[in-house]
């Protein structure tokens, strides 16, 4: 069986329904700052951390304000949470933190013995604070309900769905990145597609995010100003939410119209890289999607494998030598000049294929540059349209066209001779 997360964006409309919203949220923030002050003390006895079941022992109507099973969730996530950094910490990872903030609100969960649809409203108990109905839109559920998550703006539904079967037809290869959001290739053909907007979004989002920030620091906390400039950034960063969400949907959707049916091998995102970069660069880094990108592959794909990709994009394929570049990548040795998002992508897929780097595989010898959110133009292969749409490069003028005017073009025709 498969699980489908559906995310619904909801609010509270009447007082009595703000009421239980709010009361609700604070008693979890409150079990979760018990079980945060308890931890530490428990720790810095250097006493042994108890059981899950002994905790909800001792939970067991401290809460009013939560249902029974609410509690139990929370403190499942919450022992979740301290054997995974334990865990993280035994393997020498020193930097990983025990759960130590103590939240004013907190999400609420709930189990499918808890959250139920009747006559298409979502009954959500809350124990003494009462209970929300929250009216679902026609087919919202694909499946059946396993449990549901509630926060600030949206509600979140995890379903149970059939698993179908999907007989694959091809294998690609994915290199994800910043300017270039996914590269995606079978060998034969490469898709590329823009980053440019995910990339300005998240730089406006930091930048709007950062004055505002700037005018809370000099405003009194829990002061009507504060709230109000607190109320701004939640509106803020659920739209950007959102909007991101939507360009990778679309992203994702044109790699899967592409490649109809195959299995995505991904080069695993890391963050090591951006210790060596500037502080732009490596803001960027840190703030790509690739994670969001990673699941939606696989959930519309026959399945994304995550392999590594330590030097796929300075590896030449032909010859084998190593080259560093910027957008374009030229190798002195064989001459090869095409885009270094490409190369990287058919490695990942000779990596995913045969576990090493294999010299003198085949380069894609068509490129389809498309944008998410515009018209996607021609289709990989096609020579129609404007004659300027289509360009021939070869080795013996690689470094007449400059990235700017590569970047430009809709579709490309690389040679290997």
């Amino acid at each position: 069986m498969n699980y489908r997360t559906v995310e619904i964006h909801w609010l509270p409309h009447t007082p009595s329904e703000w009421r239980t919203f709010t009361t609700s949220r604070k008693e979890a923030a409150r079990l979760w700052s018990d079980l945060v002050a308890r931890h530490h003390r428990l720790r810095r006895r250097r006493l042994k951390w108890p059981s899950k079941g002994r905790w909800e022992r001792w939970a067991r109507g401290k809460y009013p304000g939560l249902s029974a099973q609410s509690a139990q969730q929370l403190l499942g996530e919450f022992c979740a949470a301290v054997h995974s950094t334990r865990q993280l910490r035994k393997k020498g990872h020193d930097d990983a933190r025990y759960p130590w903030r103590r939240p004013r609100f907190h999400d609420v969960v709930y189990t499918n013995q808890d959250a139920r649809v009747r006559d298409g409203d979502l009954i959500l108990p809350h124990g003494t604070s009462g209970r929300l109905h929250i009216p679902l839109p026609r087919r919202a559920l694909p499946g059946r309900l396993m449990e549901a998550r509630l926060q600030m703006g949206r509600l979140m539904l995890v379903c149970e769905v059939a698993e179908t079967p999907r007989p694959q037809q091809t294998v690609i290869g994915v290199d994800l990145g910043v300017n270039t959001l996914i590269a995606a290739t079978d060998g034969t053909k490469a898709l590329l597609i823009s980053g440019r907007g995910a990339k300005a979004l998240v730089q406006a989002r930091n930048k709007h995010l950062s004055s505002l920030q700037e005018a809370q620091s000099h405003k009194e906390q829990g002061s009507r100003q504060w709230q109000r400039l607190q109320r701004r950034k939640a509106r803020m960063l659920a739209q950007s939410r959102r909007r991101l969400h939507d360009m990778t949907h679309k992203a994702t959707r044109k790699v899967v119209e592409a490649f109809p049916n195959a299995t995505c091998f991904v080069g695993k995102p890391f963050n090591d890289a951006a210790q060596k970069m500037g502080r732009r660069q490596a803001q960027q880094v840190s703030s790509a999607c690739n994670a969001k990108l990673i699941a939606q592959l696989d959930s519309k794909s026959c399945g994304a494998i995550q392999v590594d990709e330590h030097y796929t994009s300075q590896t030449g394929p032909v010859c084998g030598e190593r080259n560093k570049g910027r957008r374009i990548y030229r190798c002195r040795r064989c001459g090869l000049t095409a885009p270094r998002d490409v190369i990287g992508s058919r490695h990942i897929l000779c990596l995913g294929q045969h576990g090493r780097f294999v010299p003198g595989c085949r380069v894609p010898n068509t490129l389809h540059f498309v944008h998410p959110l515009k018209y996607p133009g021609l289709s990989p292969g096609s020579t129609g349209g404007h004659p300027g749409n289509s360009l021939g490069l070869s080795q013996e003028a690689p470094a007449k066209l400059p990235c700017s005017e590569l970047e430009s073009v809709t579709c490309i025709t690389v040679e290997v001779r």
